[in-house]
C-alpha cells in the first residue's frame, strides 16, 4: 500500500512538472487595464470624462415639492369673444389650495473641437400635481383635480456661437426667484430657437436669433367681437398658419458690478376671417397680416457691500402685438407660474382682435394690443444659509380702440391694470438644499366697457384682491 501511494504521488508530481513546461511556452495574455471613470475639471465642477471618449458629462436633477393656500374667489370665465355673457362660478366651486411634486433630470455633455466646445444639453421635468397647481382661471378650470405631466424644459447643441434646439428665450432678463406668480413675461420651459452669440472683450456679448412662433400663446389665436361700433354682426376667425418665426436680438454686459441688456422681438401676427362674405377660398377669408414688436431693458446690480450675494435686479418691457414677450399669459397669468389667483372678469386677452366693419361684413378690420410691464428683486443675505427675496411687479394691457369700444358681452375689453408684491424666507441648511416660505398680494384694476349682463357686475367683483402663502422645499443635486 505504501509503495502505490508513493507511485501516484511521484506520477502526479512528473505531470505537474510537464504541463507547467509546456504552459511557460505558450505566448502569455494580460488582462485589459481597468479604465475608471475620471473628474473633468475643464468645464467647472460636476463633470467626468466618459471612458473610451473625449467627451465630459454631467448629470444632476431637482426635486421640488410646493404647498400654497389661497383663499377662493368669485369668477366669471371667459367671455366669449364672439359675444356672449360669461359664466359665474361661485367661490365655493374654486380650490384654495394646491400642492405638487416636481422632479428635474438634466444632463450636460461637452467635448472640445477645433472649432471650440460643442456642448449637448437635456432637462426633463416630471410633475404631479393637484388643486390649484393642475387648473387655473385662463383655462376655465376652477378645480383642478390631479394632474401628472412630462414635459421638456430645454434640449439643445450649442457650436462655435450656436444655440439650436429648445432654450431660454433670448428677449427675456430677470431670473424666476418668485415662487407666485410676477406680472411679467416668462418662458419656463424655453423656446425653441436657432441662434449665434458673439461675445467681445469686456463681457459685452450679442445675439440675433429666431424664435418658434408657435410657442407664442397670445398670436396662436385672435379675439373676435360680435356687435362693435361698426356692425351688429360678430367677427368669426378662420385658419391661423403658421408662416414666420420671430425674429429676437439682445445686446447684453456681464461684469463684476453686474449685468445689463437690451433686447427686441419683431413676429409677424397673422389670421384668417371665417365670414363667409369674407371667404376667398372653402371658409378662409382675407390673410391678415400685422407686425407685432417689443423692446425691454434690464439692469443688475450688484450689492456685496451689504452682504456676499446681495443684489437688486429690474426689468421693463412695452410692446405692440406681442403680448408674450410682455406679460406672459393673459393679464391675470404668467407662463410660468398657474398664478391666476385673482377671480374676477377674466380676461382673454390675444395679440390681434377682428372686428367687421360693415353689417354684411364683407369688410373685416383687425387691431393689435398693446403692453407695458415693470418688474423687480432685491435679495439680501442676512447670513451664508439665510436669504430673503423682496420682489414687486406692474403691468398694463390696452387693447384698441374699436375693442374699447365695444361691451363686454360682445367682446370688448378695456384697459387693466395689474400689480402685486411679494416676499420670501429661504434657509439653506446645506448646500444646494431650501427650505423656503412666500407671502405675495395682488390687484387687479379694471373697468368694463360699455355694459355689462346684469348679475355678474354684483356677484363677482370687477377690480379684486387675493393674496397667497406658498411653502417650498426644494434640492438640487
Amino acid at each position: 500500500m505504501h509503495f502505490i501511494k508513493s507511485l501516484l504521488l511521484g506520477s502526479s508530481a512528473t505531470l505537474l512538472a510537464v504541463v507547467g513546461a509546456q504552459a511557460a511556452d505558450l505566448p502569455s495574455r494580460k488582462a485589459a487595464p481597468v479604465e475608471y471613470v475620471r473628474v473633468c475639471d475643464t468645464y467647472g465642477a460636476g463633470f467626468y470624462w466618459v471612458p473610451g471618449t473625449d467627451t465630459c458629462l454631467k448629470v444632476g436633477g431637482r426635486v421640488r415639492v410646493d404647498m400654497w393656500y389661497t383663499p377662493s374667489k368669485n369668477a366669471v370665465s371667459h367671455r366669449s369673444t364672439g359675444g356672449g355673457t360669461g359664466t359665474f362660478v361661485s367661490s365655493n366651486a374654486v380650490d384654495q389650495y394646491g400642492w405638487y411634486s416636481r422632479g428635474i433630470v438634466q444632463m450636460d455633455a461637452r467635448t472640445q473641437s477645433a472649432w471650440g466646445t460643442v456642448q449637448t444639453a437635456i432637462s426633463l421635468r416630471f410633475q404631479a400635481a393637484s388643486g390649484l397647481s393642475s387648473g387655473n382661471y385662463t383655462t376655465s378650470s376652477f378645480a383642478g383635480g390631479n394632474a401628472s405631466s412630462v414635459s421638456i424644459e430645454s434640449a439643445y447643441i450649442r457650436f462655435a456661437g450656436f444655440t439650436v434646439g429648445q432654450a431660454t428665450s433670448n428677449f427675456t432678463f430677470l431670473p424666476v426667484f418668485n415662487y407666485q406668480s410676477m406680472f411679467q413675461a416668462a418662458f419656463p420651459t424655453g423656446i425653441r430657437q436657432i441662434a449665434y452669440t458673439a461675445s467681445f472683450a469686456g463681457g459685452f456679448s450679442a445675439t440675433i436669433a429666431l424664435e418658434n412662433r408657435a410657442e407664442l400663446a397670445m398670436s396662436n389665436s385672435v379675439n373676435t367681437l360680435g356687435a362693435n361700433p361698426f356692425s351688429a354682426t360678430a367677427a368669426t376667425a378662420g385658419p391661423i398658419a403658421q408662416r414666420l418665426p420671430a425674429l429676437v436680438a439682445n445686446l447684453r454686459v456681464d461684469q463684476g458690478w453686474g449685468a445689463a441688456m437690451i433686447s427686441g422681438a419683431v413676429l409677424e401676427n397673422t389670421a384668417s376671417f371665417g365670414n363667409a362674405n369674407l371667404a376667398v377660398v372653402g371658409n378662409a377669408g382675407p390673410l391678415v397680416r400685422r407686425t407685432g414688436w417689443a423692446v425691454s431693458g434690464g439692469l443688475k446690480v450688484n450689492l456685496p457691500m451689504l452682504a456676499a450675494g446681495d443684489s437688486i435686479q429690474v426689468w421693463a418691457a412695452y410692446g405692440v402685438g406681442a403680448l408674450d414677450y410682455v406679460v406672459g399669459n393673459g393679464i391675470n397669468a404668467n407662463t410660468a407660474f398657474a398664478g391666476n389667483f385673482l377671480g374676477g372678469y377674466l380676461r382673454a386677452d390675444r395679440n390681434v382682435t377682428l372686428f367687421c366693419v360693415n353689417a354684411a361684413c364683407s369688410l373685416g378690420g383687425s387691431e393689435q394690443t398693446r403692453a407695458f410691464s415693470v418688474a423687480g428683486i432685491m435679495t439680501h443675505y442676512w447670513t451664508p444659509t439665510l436669504r430673503s427675496n423682496l420682489l414687486a411687479s406692474y403691468a398694463r394691457v390696452t387693447p384698441g380702440s374699436v375693442t374699447s369700444s365695444t361691451s363686454w358681452a360682445n367682446g370688448g375689453l378695456s384697459s387693466a391694470t395689474v400689480w402685486n408684491v411679494m416676499g420670501d424666507v429661504i434657509w439653506s441648511p446645506v448646500r444646494n438644499f431650501d427650505i423656503g416660505v412666500e407671502l405675495s398680494y395682488a390687484r387687479l384694476n379694471q373697468s368694463l366697457p360699455l355694459s355689462v349682463p346684469v348679475g355678474l357686475g354684483t356677484l363677482a367683483s370687477i377690480s379684486p384682491s387675493n393674496w397667497t402663502g406658498r411653502v417650498r422645499v426644494e434640492r438640487t443635486f
